[in-house]
């Protein structure tokens, strides 16, 4: 049975992307704590949630708690493009609290904000920081009082609430004002290694259907720019039941052995050593593309965008003409200051606005250096094939794998599930000399060909032989432990 109860009404922080994370913004008439420490974020968030609701003609009161506060703030405001000083005392108004609440208490400091509510009428009001009217309250009963009447006046008046605190996770889960608030909103900003990272959580929203878990987050100087995790599409794209359309690799061999070439929106992970020819073999994929019209890009984490061209000369290929008639797309990151899902996140913005119907990711190995752990890993990557799929988008992605010789074995990463396709590259032990070879692993609803064929690099790319066989060849399986001999 549907519901015909109204969605409550939101109101937006500027940003789509943390809008979407909230399931729609922040629902009007609520009491939210932001919270956070020092430097998180909590404050810069809180002005720029503002200043975009005061170019929508909605008027906010910010209140602050510290002796002549705004001056500083309206000077940290101008830093970012969102500030917009003729918006200062008309649509956003600083007021300070700090005052009567250090010589009058608490009661007096609700009159305060009641007294300038009713006359600004303002869609939201900000505490800043909430955190040091604990301190000034000190009694944890006070403080108590003190939220309840808060929470109460501002529901009355129709206001939304933000309650700005420097609070740790201990004091999250113990202290009034986390229980009497519709929503808990942290900011976090922790370091591994040498590196600093910031994500948010959405801890508590009464009434929104939120994303949960952590989210990610730049600071620049537009202000705060959000990633939401990469998770699975909300919509998942309707399968066929007739045969799908074939796309070449744009090597003849390997659309031989895959009888015709990849399905259509398939993700294929390509693995070999050091050296095999993967990214080779991606630039194949993606010229064949461009070859027959359709747009492609190249994600990369290890060679630059001047590199993969110098590479692709010494083919004869010309890159920078493609990219210059929008058929090819080079985007590189640098794995050192690597943020997955951020990553991930602009992939797929990037993809959508180019309307890529090709891409390759290199590399699966290079991106896993950004990530702590195994299973968010295997997450992430079959998070991806799902959006490219949804998108229409054929996928190639990278993995190396350490073993130098052919092995037998899956990737390493446990990855190979979220592919529809698995190819292997490897050398191939023949006599006294190393050759290269090829095999397709997997090939979902494909009848393909078994078998390692031989593979080289000749003036114009690769090119894909026949299988290794009247030679003495050794292939070597798992672990390095020779499998036998193809005579």
């Amino acid at each position: 049975m549907n519901s015909t109860r109204p969605l409550p009404e939101r109101l937006t922080t500027g940003s789509a992307a943390f809008d979407r994370i909230l399931g729609g913004g922040l629902p009007m008439r609520s009491v939210n704590v932001i919270a956070g420490e020092p430097g998180a974020g909590k404050t810069l968030f809180a002005l720029q949630t503002l200043f975009h609701l005061a170019r929508q003609g909605k008027k906010s009161l910010y209140f602050t708690t510290l002796s002549e506060p705004s001056l500083k703030l309206i000077g940290h405001g101008q830093q970012f493009s969102f500030f917009d000083a003729r918006l200062v005392d008309r649509e956003v108004v600083f007021a300070d609290l700090g005052s009567v609440l250090r010589t009058k208490g608490g009661e007096a400091a609700i009159n305060e904000i009641a007294m300038r509510v009713e006359r600004e009428e303002p869609a939201i009001v900000v505490i800043d920081s909430f955190k040091a009217v604990r301190d000034i309250l000190g009694d944890a009963s006070a403080v108590r009082s003190f939220v309840y009447d808060l929470a109460v006046h501002m529901t009355s008046w129709g206001a939304t609430t933000l309650l700005v605190g420097e609070y740790t996770e201990a004091e999250i889960s113990t202290q009034a004002e986390f229980t009497v608030a519709d929503g808990i909103i942290r900011f976090i900003n922790w370091r591994h290694d040498l590196t600093s990272i910031r994500e948010v959580e959405i801890l508590k929203l009464r009434g929104a259907d939120y994303v949960t878990g952590r989210h990610f987050f730049e600071i620049g100087s537009d202000g705060l720019a959000f990633f939401p995790r990469v998770r699975s599409p909300d919509t998942v794209a309707t399968e066929t039941v007739s045969t799908p359309e074939r796309v070449s690799t744009g090597v003849g061999g390997l659309d031989g052995i895959l009888g015709g070439g990849l399905p259509r929106a398939s993700a294929t992970v390509v693995q070999g050593a050091t050296g095999t020819g993967k990214t080779l073999l991606g630039l194949h994929f993606l010229l064949e593309g461009a070859r027959r019209g359709e747009a492609g890009i190249l994600f990369t984490l290890e060679e630059t965008a001047d590199q993969l061209r110098g590479i692709a000369l010494g083919f004869g290929w010309d890159l920078l003409a493609l990219e210059n008639g929008g058929l090819l797309t080079l985007s590189y990151v640098s794995p050192v200051e690597l943020s997955t899902d951020t990553f991930l996140d602009r992939a797929r913005q990037l993809v959508e606005k180019l309307g890529a119907r090709r891409a390759v990711l290199d590399s699966l190995t290079s991106m896993a250096l950004g990530i702590h752990s195994e299973r968010r890993f295997k997450e992430l990557v079959y998070a991806v094939t799902k959006h490219f799929r949804a998108l229409g988008v054929t996928l190639y992605m990278n993995m190396e794998i350490a073993e130098l010789l052919g092995s037998i074995q899956l990737s390493g990463y446990g990855i190979s599930f979220a592919a529809d396709n698995v190819v292997q590259l490897k050398y191939v032990e023949v006599e006294e000399r190393l050759e290269r070879g090829i095999s397709v692993l997997k090939a979902r609803g494909v009848r393909h060909a078994t078998g390692v064929r031989k593979m080289s690099f000749e003036t114009h790319g690769i090119a894909v032989g026949a299988h290794f066989e009247g030679t003495r060849a050794v292939l070597t399986g798992h672990r390095g432990v020779p499998r036998g001999r193809a005579v």
